[in-house]
């Protein structure tokens, strides 16, 4: 599996390089066809400034969307450079080109900024986050993006209700210095190749993550002490659960049904907890390759048309207190894995 972790490398490489494809104009200034809010914006009287085109918000307060912006060919339809806003984008799309670099929202340096009830469709990123403290992000809908929810350097984050979908790369994309953030209730469908994906992110939470019909569910690519947890992860084409060079992690009480692998740590992953998983009807419900010192507890794999749990190039492991029926085949522990600890398991073989 090296090979898909460099491809989902370089299918990120833009977003990960500053000033280059996901950075969405983040140090341009902007457009002179894009509207301030002085121009395009009304006060109203319950203090709520009303917003109906592509803008930047440079001062604290309340904002709303009030009609759909269709087509918009601004390098970022709504900017936010200031701290202390809450942009409610009631239910109102705010469409694209697919433009190179572009975003729908942006919202840079600063904090407790909040972006909800929103739908972003044809952007680079649909809603971005680069910097930011203390943001929440909430009912919002992306969609045909290249990246729909792209988190950059985004810490105490409350990210609650929100689907992703039929994106291009990643439903929802958390990256770089992003720590200590809640993703709650989050809806990945038919991205191209990842439903949500951690890559060097630390100290973050999924739960009640919904990951249907990506290439993978939910990666975590070199990311460490971050817990996913009460998740589904069903018909992902490659993996529900997949840790790559990822450490310390805690994946608990998900339920996982996929095409090829279940939960599956690979290249060094190390020093994860496995526990009171479901994995029912994957060829592989648990594989580890060239991956050490994990503990795999007390799932409950069943069905799987090839192994259970498979352990290749594997060292250090403890396999303990899982059980399972009608698989293929029980355990398999390869010769090149060495120093294993399997007790109390009963995964059963098809009889």
């Amino acid at each position: 599996m090296r090979t898909v972790w460099v491809v989902l490398s370089v299918a990120l490489a833009f977003t990960l390089v500053p000033g280059v494809g996901g950075t969405a104009g983040q140090q341009a200034a902007v457009p002179q066809h894009a509207a301030s809010v002085s121009e395009h914006g009304a006060q109203t009287g319950d203090s709520v400034t009303s917003v109906d085109s592509c803008t930047t918000i440079s001062n604290p307060g309340r904002y709303a969307l009030t009609s759909d912006v269709t087509n918009a060919s601004e390098d970022t339809c709504i900017r936010i450079t200031a701290d202390n806003v809450v942009f409610d984008g009631r239910g109102n799309d705010i469409d694209g080109v697919s433009a190179f670099g572009s975003a729908g929202v942006l919202v840079t340096g600063g904090q407790n900024v909040t972006v909800r009830n929103a739908a972003a469709t044809d952007w680079d990123d649909g809603i971005r986050f680069t910097g930011v403290q203390n943001a929440t992000v909430r009912d919002t809908t992306t969609a045909r993006n290249r990246v729909g929810l792209s988190l950059v350097s985004l810490r105490g984050g409350t990210v609650v209700n929100n689907t992703a979908r039929e994106n291009a790369v990643a439903g929802v994309f958390l990256v770089g210095a992003s720590e200590n953030n809640t993703l709650r209730n989050t809806t990945a469908s038919e991205n191209a190749l990842v439903g949500v994906q951690l890559v060097e992110a630390r100290g973050n939470s999924l739960v009640d993550t919904v990951a249907r019909g990506n290439e993978f569910g939910v990666a975590l690519l070199g990311a460490s002490d971050n817990t996913v947890r009460g998740s589904v992860a069903s018909e992902n084409e490659i993996a529900g659960l997949w840790l790559s060079a990822a450490n310390d992690n805690r994946i608990r009480d998900n339920r996982v049904t996929n095409r090829f692998y279940g939960i599956y740590l690979a290249d060094n992953a190390r020093n994860n907890t496995v526990e009171s998983n479901t994995a029912l009807g994957n060829p592989v419900g648990v594989r580890l390759r060239a991956s050490d010192e994990n503990a795999v507890l007390r799932n409950r794999v069943s069905n799987s048309s090839d192994t259970g749990i498979l352990l290749i190039s594997s060292n250090d492991n403890r396999v303990a207190g899982n059980t399972g029926a009608d698989n293929r085949r029980d355990i398999i522990v390869s010769a090149s894995s060495q120093g294993n600890t399997l007790s109390n398991n009963s995964v059963g073989e098809r009889g």
